[in-house]
């Protein structure tokens, strides 16, 4: 049983579904908020809300908002989603007034928030709220008044002065030259920060890998996450809190620290008096006392020279770009503004001066023009700190609800802009600015929060304008994008760069995308039609999965998987197919069978599977290794497994019995008797004849449902998803085990192993004891057989003698275990069997007085035959691999495999196909009696395999078996019980065959011999 139904794949649906359906709920709630209170709203979409454009990077949050605003024409506000959050958007203007200006006690704190954690960014006059808020802008206010700035001026003349000798260091003359002008405008204003904010030469011009270009650049670098990281900090709050995003990312807030504490310390020590942002802040942090939530030092202090030189920098270098851009498009207004501009630098005899730079009307209008069409920041945000009732409308904005403002939508508004999409620098006009209502245009914001710097900014603009115009005519160039592109994945409004491929990174994202998706299908199907070409018939395959993709997605298991082809291609010989990309071949003809396993074994002498060399415990064991260590090796072995060397063990093996016989009397089974998850039960006996024959240990699993044997078997095959996908790579794809370091047997029953084999060899050499076990076997092969040439590499020792017991220790309980609890399975389906069975036993039991004896166990035909159907219908592994180490020619048919090539062989598809056993998915155990077994043609059943490479302990794990079926029939009789599934279910996750979810219940009732 799974945690709700029979199958784990099913319950993975079902709890998938819930949680989707309970996302769902969750992430719609509150949609309709807008709507329940009679306002208009935008249709969401669940999880998404509105946002989805954003949120993909496929449109910028500035003009999401003005597709908004211009979709709701003539109303007042609307309502909006950003993932289930309402969000409202405001259109009306005097309604824009009362939130901005009238009342701003309501809306004195922006929506938009950095990490409290995040001080740089926190506590910025940007981000910082009331009260705090006032009193920090109260205190910086006297930096940008026009006195201050004009005492600066100097210091932005040496600026101006590094832009005018970088323009002629360019050599313009002739055609001129391609400038990428956002660079050119950054680093002029990267400059100017560095000079009035942290009083530093940084002249960006001849050092352009200079750091505070360097780290300004990264703030504003609009990558895929990044863009994520600005998205998040003006939209979703939540999520920066929860992320603990940086509003300057690590590597810039670092750099901003060392900068400004460097220089804060020397001016403190020089007394040096520049007057810039520095000495600001240093009367700052010796005058004023800190407040509840904020204090004029350390990161609080740092994070106003922070903001100035993150905003300073991006949004003039940003205007001015634009403004080029428009220029350059309408060469009349450029020629106008430079004829001004020419004039007044006659007037002042080729000088810049503060006075001039504001007395020029003509660049103000083209830069105000600039900045309606495209503002830096091209929204405004709010939150009401009480609920807000709106004047004049029947509206109520409840406390803490996100309030947009879309400045592009006003600006961009034919009512108060007409023609809005054309540069027209006479738009600002002294009658036009006149007749103008007002809030309709507000490129720095309206009201107290408006931006502290914007004269500072508009200075650095005109400085920079001024500057080129005078020196140089501005034109498009092949590389210039006409119209201009806005770049979605700003949070604030920039050009889009040229990606690498199109003007779009998205689309540049798409044609990568589906690049890398067409040479990866390339790749995966290059082998296809592989046998086709050669004239054999193969299984269509599908791109990058071949034939595979039921078992990689654990839906079916390998060994049903390759009987489904078997069944298909009824009467052909053989059958291409493909894992993944590679072509396998499946063998049917038996005759050919038989040539690969038997009499053409020194081609086929390797298994496909394997393990990772480096995981020597599963790389050396016998299943794994390969020619000619395998041969040597298995020739060493074999001694241990003979009928000789078994019956000496056969008292070890009593014990087990006997904790078994002991376990089933004190369940108490008397009566209706017990459910039993038989497979744990059968496990237990197997791990504890494995414990006591192989490594010497009386492990008792009865008496100590804990012990580590069983622990640690479990473990390796415990197919939960990891493990399963583990276990088909190591017998289907073995480059992934060797990439992904998979190991045979898993981490935790490796170091058990490992500790558990050389404890008990250690203590074997000291003591000097014999038990006939495989542990003497392997102390003898580790004193005595080192020399052998053929083990190139492999040695008798270390890891390598390990893996053999290792193999023995997995293999011996599993394949044992899980074939008894078959065979109980189809018993106490048909009574009748179980009742002859149990007859045969009972008699042979009155023969021997009662004793179990080793030849009593192979005398009982019957239970031969039981077993023989048992492994028939479930074989441990239902299918054989072979890898030829050569190119062969099979004998009789027109088909080379070349060297390499994976050979599988379906136990199962000839187990079941009724050519050979008539009625194949019938339980019958006269299918083995002695002439039936006569008339059967050769190679069409073999559960441990054909030929050398059959399974050397074969003849141990049936003894395994018939011990445990002997005792548990003897003292029981086994019937289905409500928890047993019928028909059985297999486990599609496993590489061997097993039960669902490892585990089978049957009912177990106390039984006498007069039963019978």
């Amino acid at each position: 049983m799974a945690l709700i139904t029979t199958y784990w794949g099913l319950d993975g649906m079902i709890i998938l579904m819930t949680l989707i359906i309970t996302a769902y709920l969750y992430m719609t709630r509150k949609f309709k908020y807008w709507k329940k209170r009679g306002i208009l709203e935008v249709t969401p979409m669940p999880f998404f809300g509105n946002f989805k454009e954003c949120l993909f990077q496929k449109k910028a949050p500035a003009y999401f908002l003005k597709d908004i605003y211009d979709k709701m024409k003539d109303l007042p506000y609307v309502g909006f989603y950003v993932l289930d959050k309402p969000f409202l958007l405001v259109r009306d203007r005097e309604l824009v007034k009362n939130i901005l200006v009238k009342d701003f006690n309501y809306f004195s704190d922006r929506y938009n928030t950095a990490d409290p954690i995040d001080r740089i960014g926190y506590a910025n006059l940007f981000f910082i709220r009331n009260p705090a808020w006032k009193v920090v802008r109260t205190k910086l206010t006297p930096f940008f008044t026009s006195g201050k700035i004009k005492k600066m001026f100097d210091l932005i003349l040496i600026c101006v002065k590094n832009l005018d000798e970088y323009l002629d260091a360019l050599e313009l003359e002739g055609n001129g030259k391609t400038i990428e002008v956002k660079e050119l405008t950054a680093k002029f204003a990267t400059d100017i920060i560095g000079s009035t904010a942290y009083g530093l030469d940084v002249n960006s011009f001849k050092n352009p890998n200079a750091e505070f270009r360097k780290y300004g650049k990264m703030i504003f670098n609009y990558d895929t996450y990044r863009s994520f990281e600005m998205l998040a900090i003006f939209f979703l709050p939540t999520i920066v809190r929860l992320t603990r995003i940086k509003i300057f990312g690590k590597e810039p807030t670092d750099f901003m620290r060392k900068v400004f504490w460097e220089t804060l310390t020397q001016r403190m020590k020089s007394g040096l008096k520049r007057n810039d942002l520095i000495d600001i802040l240093l009367e700052l942090k010796n005058n004023n006392n800190d407040l509840k939530d904020f204090t004029f030092d350390g990161d609080d202090l740092l994070a106003q020279a922070a903001s100035f030189f993150s905003a300073g920098f991006d949004t003039s270098s940003t205007t001015t770009t634009f403004a080029l851009y428009e220029l350059a498009m309408q060469s009349e207004i450029q020629n106008i503004l430079r004829k001004e501009i020419f004039e007044a630098l006659e007037k002042s005899n080729g000088k810049i001066t503060y006075d001039m730079v504001w007395s020029l009307p003509y660049l103000d209008m083209v830069i105000s023009e600039t900045l309606r069409m495209y503002p830096p920041l091209g929204y405004l945000n709010r939150m009401p700190n009480q609920t807000y009732k709106v004047p004049e409308f029947n509206l109520v904005i409840e406390k803490d609800t996100p309030v947009y403002i879309s400045m592009l939508g006003l600006h961009y508004d034919p009512k108060y802009f007409p023609n809005p999409n054309k540069f027209d620098p006479e738009r600002f006009n002294e009658e036009n600015n006149r007749n103008r209502p007002p809030c309709v245009y507000f490129p720095f914001g309206e009201g107290p929060h408006s931006c502290i710097g914007n004269r500072f900014g508009l200075l650095q603009t005109k400085l920079t304008l001024l500057k080129i115009l005078s020196k140089c005519e501005v034109t498009l160039c092949k590389e210039t994008l006409v119209p201009v592109v806005i770049d979605p994945r700003g949070a604030m409004t920039v050009p889009c760069k040229m990606a690498l491929i199109t003007t779009y990174w998205g689309l540049d994202g798409m044609i990568i995308l589906m690049t890398l998706i067409i040479t990866a299908y390339l790749y995966m199907t290059r082998k296809f039609k592989y046998w086709k070409k050669r004239g054999i018939l193969e299984v269509t395959p599908m791109p990058f999965f071949g034939n595979f993709k039921e078992c990689l997605f654990q839906k079916k298991a390998p060994a049903y998987f390759l009987k489904d082809i078997y069944d298909k291609m009824k009467d052909l010989p053989y059958v291409g197919f493909y894992v993944l990309d590679k072509p396998f071949l499946l063998v049917r003809d038996r005759e050919l069978v038989k040539n690969i396993l038997v009499k053409d074994f020194n081609y086929f002498s390797d298994r496909y599977n394997t393990a990772d060399p480096i995981d020597r415990i599963g790389y050396a064991n016998l299943f794994f290794i390969r020619n000619p260590a395998w041969k040597v090796v298995r020739t060493k072995l074999t001694p241990f497994f003979t009928s000789g060397k078994m019956k000496k063990m056969f008292d070890l093996m009593l014990i087990c019995v006997k904790n078994l016989d002991e376990y089933l009397d004190m369940l108490e089974l008397e009566g209706n008797g017990k459910t039993i998850e038989v497979r744990e039960l059968t496990a237990k006996f197997a791990t504890d004849i494995i414990g006591s024959t192989a490594y010497g240990l009386d492990v008792n699993s009865f008496k100590d449902p804990n012990a580590e044997f069983r622990k640690y078997g479990k473990m390796i095959f415990q197919y939960d998803t990891y493990r399963s996908f583990e276990m088909l790579a190591i017998f289907f794809l073995p480059t992934i085990v060797r990439l992904t370091r998979i190991k045979m047997f898993g981490k935790e029953p490796t170091d058990f192993m490992r500790k558990v084999f050389w404890e008990t060899l250690t203590q074997r050499i000291k003591s000097g004891l014999k038990r006939n076990d495989l542990i003497d076997i392997l102390l003898e092969l580790k004193n005595n057989n080192n020399n052998d040439e053929d083990l190139k590499d492999f040695t008798f020792d270390g890891d390598d003698l390990l893996a053999q017991a290792a193999s023995f220790f997995s293999a011996g309980f599993e394949t044992s275990s899980t074939t008894t609890t078959f065979a109980l399975y189809e018993l106490a389906m048909q009574p009748e069997i179980q009742n002859t069975l149990r007859k045969e036993i009972f008699e042979a039991l009155e023969k021997s007085n009662g004793k179990i004896t080793y030849d009593m166990v192979w005398s009982l035909p019957y239970l031969d035959m039981v077993m023989s159907e048992t492994l028939r219908m479930y074989p441990p592994l239902g299918y054989l691999n072979r890898m030829p180490n050569q190119t062969y020619k099979v004998p009789k048919f027109n088909l080379v495999i070349e060297k390499g090539t994976p050979v599988y062989i379906s136990m199962l598809g000839l187990h079941y196909d009724p050519e050979y056993f008539p009625n194949p998915n019938k339980f019958d155990p006269e299918r083995f009696n002695e002439e039936n077994k006569r008339n059967r043609p050769p190679c069409v059943y073999f559960p441990f395999g054909e030929g050398p490479h059959a399974c050397i302990g074969n003849r141990f794990g049936l003894l395994q078996t018939k011990l445990t079926l002997l005792k548990v029939l003897s003292k029981c009789e086994v019937t289905l019980c409500k928890e047993t599934l019928v028909p059985v279910v297999i486990d599609p996750r496993g590489a061997m065959t097993v039960p669902l979810n490892g585990v089978l219940h049957l009912n177990f009732r106390k039984i006498s011999a007069n039963a019978i």
